[in-house]
């Protein structure tokens, strides 16, 4: 082998290795990585839920957020989208949930024109929020009825407030119990494959040099 040729052999093979290096290390880090899914319970309710999350970018110092790929809250029958929420954790500890909503609803309709004065037109509109902090949970809603004289509003074109329900108000917060219930792992590269295919590129190198040195 020529003088030349040896130090272009030499830095060949160090590539080589340095590039099996670099994948074997991708290999570790994702053998650690993970989908882990959570199922939670709000105490003294109905509520629950569940979420999913990929740890592959936790680094277990500190405190650190990771977004949630997938999962919802069943609150009242009604179903809320968790997808983008914060999950918290500290020193690689799970710590709970960041998360908030809203809901509201109108119903209206009229009631049977049972007197001289004719029919009347009711709204009923109801508002909802709720949020998770870790491990609560806090929730608020309040209703209100309104009561309309229903001739007023066809002839006129205007709701005529008759009468007004007291608005109907809730608050209130419960704790939040989370259960680790399933786990995951990512796919990880197996070894021989990524040395081979280090090799093989190292080995494609090695084929242009040598057809370069022929030219």
């Amino acid at each position: 082998m020529s003088q030349k040729l040896r130090p272009r052999l030499g830095s060949a093979i160090a590539s080589t290795i340095l590039s099996y290096a670099a994948v074997s290390f991708v290999g570790v880090d994702k053998a650690q990585a993970a989908v882990l899914t959570y199922n939670f319970q709000v105490e003294n309710s109905s509520h629950s839920g569940f979420f999913k999350l990929n740890n592959s970018s936790l680094t277990g110092i500190g405190f650190e957020e990771i977004a949630v790929s997938e999962g919802r809250l069943e609150r009242w029958e009604k179903y809320y989208n968790l997808a983008g929420t914060t999950a918290s954790f500290e020193q690689g500890v799970f710590r709970g949930l960041y998360a908030s909503g809203y809901y509201s609803v109108m119903n209206e309709y009229i009631s049977p024109p049972d007197e001289p004065g004719g029919a009347f037109y009711w709204v009923h509109e109801s508002y909802e929020s709720w949020s998770m902090g870790l491990r609560y949970f806090s929730w608020s809603h309040e209703t209100v009825h309104k009561q309309m004289n229903y001739q007023s509003y066809i002839d006129d074109g205007l709701l005529i407030v008759d009468s007004y329900i007291p608005y109907s108000r809730g608050w209130g917060s419960s704790d939040v119990s989370y259960t680790l219930v399933n786990t995951e792992p990512e796919p990880v590269p197996e070894p021989l494959t990524a040395g081979g295919t280090a090799l093989a590129l190292a080995g494609l190198s090695w084929l242009k040099h040598k057809k370069k040195m022929a030219a």
